[in-house]
């Protein structure tokens, strides 16, 4: 019994138990600041260790797999505290820093706010995890730039080590031949916006590319009123929805086309719109799911969520403070772990209609998002599932308009045909976003940072754990 448990745990549990323990050490390392296991030896140890207990499966081995996985978190976490540290040791004194920009850089009232990444500071160029974040006079900045900026380092905030205000800009370098996929993008915006009035062309963009910086402030707040601001971040439903008809049609090839050039877009995108939490998150989501359906194979949701939670925190453990990195993962847990759920309980083996489909998707993804919302902003939106069940619908036929609006532009008659027909349907939902953001009477408020909100969680934990253990323990015995 004790061998027959012992093969059926490494067989189905060895990765997740690994990856639960790298995402618990990143928990752990982060709060508590455990920064004592930075030697490459730690490293080193757990994957002897690992190899081992693979090797030679034993029920009992779970608990040092864990283990070894939260000491590789730790010596991860190790790093970034390190960078963290070093950097809170500079706030008040005028420091010298080079860094890349992260992400697009965001034009406010004539100032220029960016984060800047990949740090080194003074003129021996000492390495330093974590990012700052500026505020710059407006200057000519683009992501991926290297900087190098003069002036004081002021405390930081949320996952920001330091904060820099209008330091002098020294240098600016732009990458060759990287600048190349962002001129295409600029390009292929540029195409769009000529073809469309700015407050359409702007939603558009940010639909297809991410490119929030044209939206107006008001458009901004009604799409957070609403509880909408999710479909102006481009993550794991845009590129779903992108790379599943890139599959369709390379498909039709044979199967390794469509493998090859769906991973090629996947990549493509992901760097076109920035290697933001979310979407690097969706982008080895999609990647994984893609191979897996190459060899015929389905990851369970729950196995590839805790798969990709742990590799992204290894390689930023951050994250697990990031906004944007924690909303994807919950609406993602939302709507492939508990809409199934949600579906059985009321449809059972039948299948739910379109709309019905919508709805229970919608309240799935807010359900897990809730409580992080609230936690944050302290506010949330009653008819938030009214307002995605008239968007979400017509969402992918808006970036594929937005997308032919482009490929077409300057072909006499077509380009205005499909260019309008994107525009109608983007009016549409302008539209319905200022309809919704009027009504502020829906939001409901609360207080931000209270921990308990996080509690509502176990209204879905619990009962799918108990699930969980009875299916398993049947499956075992068989």
């Amino acid at each position: 019994m004790l061998k027959k448990l012992g093969r059926f745990i490494h067989q189905s549990y060895f990765v997740v138990v690994l990856c639960v323990g790298v995402i618990a050490g990143v928990v752990l390392g982060m709060v508590f600041r455990i920064n004592y296991f930075a030697s490459v030896v730690w490293v080193g140890f757990a994957v002897v260790v690992l190899v081992l207990i693979y090797i030679f499966p034993r029920a009992v081995f779970v608990g040092v797999a864990l283990i070894m996985g939260m000491i590789l978190a730790w010596f991860r976490v190790s790093a970034e505290l390190y960078g963290q540290d070093y950097i809170r040791q500079l706030y008040g004194k005028e420091v010298v820093v080079t860094g890349v920009v992260v992400g697009d850089p965001e034009e406010d009232d004539g100032e220029l706010k960016l984060k800047l990444g990949s740090l080194k500071f003074g003129e021996e160029g000492i390495d330093a995890r974590g990012s700052i974040y500026m505020t710059l006079s407006k200057a000519e900045i683009k992501r991926a730039d290297e900087v190098t900026v003069a002036g004081k380092m002021l405390e930081g905030f949320g996952t920001y080590a330091g904060y820099m205000y209008k330091p002098k800009v020294i240098k600016v370098k732009r990458p060759e031949p990287g600048g190349l996929i962002l001129r295409v993008r600029d390009w292929f915006a540029e195409r769009i916006a000529g073809l469309m009035p700015e407050k359409e062309s702007s939603l558009g963009l940010s639909y297809l590319l991410g490119m929030k910086t044209g939206l107006s402030d008001d458009l901004s707040e009604d799409l957070r009123t609403v509880g909408l601001v999710h479909i102006v971040v481009a993550s794991g439903a845009h590129l779903s929805i992108l790379v599943e008809v890139a599959r369709k049609i390379f498909g039709r090839l044979s199967r390794f086309s469509g493998l090859v050039f769906s991973v090629l877009f996947t990549v493509f995108f992901m760097s076109m719109v920035g290697w933001t939490p979310s979407i690097l998150r969706a982008g080895v989501m999609v990647i994984l799911s893609l191979f897996a359906w190459y060899v015929g194979r389905e990851f369970a949701a729950w196995r590839l969520i805790l798969i990709v939670a742990a590799f992204t925190l290894m390689l930023n453990p951050s994250f697990i403070i990031n906004l944007g990195w924690l909303l994807s993962f919950a609406a993602f847990l939302g709507i492939m772990v508990v809409g199934p759920r949600l579906t059985k309980f009321f449809y059972g083996e039948r299948k739910p209609g379109f709309v019905a489909s919508v709805i229970i998707t919608t309240i799935s993804a807010t359900l897990m998002t809730l409580p992080i919302t609230l936690y944050y902003y302290g506010t949330v939106s009653l008819i938030s599932v009214v307002a995605n069940l008239l968007i979400l619908p017509t969402l992918p036929y808006a970036m594929g308009l937005v997308f032919l609006t482009g490929i077409f532009a300057g072909v006499p008659g077509v380009e205005l045909v499909i260019s309008w027909c994107a525009m109608k349907l983007l009016d549409f939902h302008i539209l319905v976003v200022e309809f919704f953001g009027e009504m502020k009477w829906f939001m409901v408020e609360i207080p931000v940072y209270q921990w308990w909100v996080f509690l509502m969680y176990g209204l879905v934990a619990v009962p799918s754990l108990i699930g969980l253990i009875r299916r398993k323990m049947i499956k075992l015995r068989k």
